[in-house]
């Protein structure tokens, strides 16, 4: 068992939501984590390629650049930046009396009476549930840290821009208010926080129920170590939904214990059928069509997979 947790992370907040064992498993079993694939690491790069461009959208700003999980010299360097009369920090970091702590991609207010404007960067290209979880976690620990805290703003990318030449910042994104969706998710950051950061410190492992939360959303690096008795093939290959969940609760995993009367669409019977008959199930007549409605010349993208 490692040292009391006294805080945690936005990261570590949006991951306990997803599942509190996910949480537990990320500060006591890291061990268990999968390492990083090629994948997941162009994600992490992409985005701190995102979140460079997002700086030079504004000018003069002042990068607290103190180490990830040196928070305290990172508080300390914000709060020195601001008595030196800074009006845009990016990486801006601040914590809560409670626990909550965050780096804000940037702070930035518009003159010195003015309140700070808490300005969240996100790869995406519009604002999706999670994201509101996000800035009202960043916003309760700013506000709690002392901060007069005005706007909450979400900056993503623009779906709609076209790159000739250079990249230009100032068309690249776009910021969207989300004030008031910050304000009213922020009163459950408190009871929320408390019972993480209970899980956190807790001696022994947290059951949770496996479901359709492990891969939403986010896939949880913990899904090999939490399935690991789960079927190769199973009721997640076929189903979704209330379907899914209904198995689920019944505790089956594998298709071939499907209650006798259970709802199955064409397409899942005979995903059902192909599997439990160890069979393939060609529709050639539907092949036969599909390929005679193909008109030359034919054109197709491949990927090509070097090395």
């Amino acid at each position: 068992m490692s040292d009391h947790i006294q805080r945690l992370s936005k990261s570590q907040y949006l991951r306990g939501l997803q599942c509190p064992k996910a949480l537990w498993l990320h500060r006591h079993r890291p061990d268990l984590a999968p390492p990083i694939t090629e994948q997941k690491q162009w994600l992490f790069d992409s985005g701190h390629e995102v979140g460079q461009l997002a700086q030079t959208f504004f000018e003069d700003g002042l990068l607290i650049d103190e180490p990830y999980r040196a928070t305290d010299r990172a508080i300390d360097a914000t709060n020195r930046a601001i008595a030196d009369g800074r009006e845009v920090i990016y990486e801006a970091t601040a914590c809560s009396p409670d626990g909550a702590f965050s780096r804000i991609d940037i702070l930035k207010k518009d003159g010195p009476a003015h309140p700070w404007d808490l300005i969240e960067v996100k790869q995406s290209t519009g604002v999706k549930d999670y994201h509101l979880d996000d800035i009202a976690l960043q916003r309760y620990a700013f506000a709690g840290a002392g901060y007069d805290v005005q706007r909450s703003i979400l900056m993503h990318l623009d779906r709609d821009y076209v790159r000739r030449g250079g990249i230009d910042p100032h068309q690249l994104f776009l910021l969207e208010d989300c004030t008031d969706l910050a304000v009213s998710r922020m009163t459950t950051v408190p009871g929320l926080l408390a019972s993480l950061l209970q899980v956190a410190n807790q001696s022994d492992e947290p059951d949770a129920p496996i479901g359709r939360h492990c891969r939403s959303p986010f896939e949880c690096d913990f899904v090999g170590y939490c399935w690991r008795h789960v079927p190769v093939y199973s009721v997640f290959n076929v189903f979704g939904g209330d379907k899914l969940d209904s198995l689920l609760a019944m505790n089956i995993l594998d298709v071939r214990n499907l209650p006798p009367a259970f709802p199955l669409t064409d397409r899942q019977a005979i995903d059902v059928q192909a599997h439990v008959s160890e069979k393939m199930h060609i529709d050639r007549d539907a092949v036969a069509k599909f390929l005679n409605a193909l008109e030359y010349p034919l054109y197709y993208l491949d990927s090509v997979k070097s090395g």
